[in-house]
């Protein structure tokens, strides 16, 4: 999905995410941070439109593909959310790795880099999906993605890290 944000400060805040991934793990009721052709849920919110996923209040089963920028925010929606699917750069050692991890209980490392729509090799390091619910974990058991699943059984924050 396109991750427009009015406040875009990185190229690749605008990918799609690849339909093969989409498929394996819909249907999803909201996709708040969509693009302005993309279609991957129920309800598609496009900034572009004037409909930013921020502001608005999140309903139902959840895409997530934020600008990658922008993340922390997007975290924190998602978090206060709770149903749905995050993606997110594979960063174990990022200060909101940890938090969001802990939050989610469970994510999935996904077992090839997704190769995003809209960028060449856009994605060196590889993502992570944050598992929000068991409905969330129940599409990766069925989504036929390759990858690992982690269930996270404790934090220890990082030294300075705020939420």
């Amino acid at each position: 999905m396109y991750c427009s944000f009015k406040n875009k400060k990185m190229k690749n805040d605008d990918l799609e995410t690849p339909m093969y991934i989409i498929n394996a793990l819909a249907p999803f009721d909201l996709d708040p941070c969509s693009g302005d052709y993309t279609v991957f849920a129920k309800t598609n919110w496009w900034i572009g439109r004037g409909e930013d996923g921020l502001k608005k209040e999140w309903f139902g089963f959840v895409w997530c593909n934020p600008p990658f920028s922008e993340k922390k925010v997007w975290i924190d929606k998602m978090i206060s959310h709770g149903n749905g699917i995050l993606l997110l750069p594979e960063r174990g050692s990022a200060p909101w790795f940890g938090e969001v991890a802990k939050e989610a209980n469970k994510y999935f490392v996904m077992g090839k880099k997704i190769n995003f729509i809209g960028g060449s090799s856009s994605n060196n390091i590889g993502s992570v999906l944050f598992l929000f619910g068991d409905l969330a974990v129940k599409r990766i058991y069925n989504s036929g993605l390759c990858g690992h699943l982690v269930t996270v059984n404790f934090f220890i924050p990082r030294y300075g890290f705020k939420k």
